[in-house]
């Protein structure tokens, strides 16, 4: 069990989450205003939602890589001992 909280609290594996999490923030705006109908008929609703559902999940997966990444960092400061 032991073995395992160290591999995933590692270094590398804790700064890969933060900067993944960080990018699906950064990058969820440019992706809805990408997926944004471009013609200016009358488009339904459920065109014109689709890309602010779209922003909102990638910044809650970013959101959710960096509390993953915060967590193992917590985690890694109360096992560094028990090496």
């Amino acid at each position: 069990m032991l073995e395992i909280l160290f591999w995933i609290s590692a270094k590398k594996i804790v700064v890969a989450f933060a900067l993944l999490g960080a990018t699906f923030v950064t990058i969820a705006p440019k992706i809805s205003k990408w997926a944004e109908p471009k013609e200016n008929s009358n488009s339904s609703y459920k065109r014109k939602l689709f890309p602010q559902n779209l922003e909102k999940f990638l910044v809650r997966v970013g959101y959710t890589f960096v509390g993953l990444s915060i967590s193992l960092f917590i985690v890694a400061g109360f096992i560094v001992d028990l090496k």
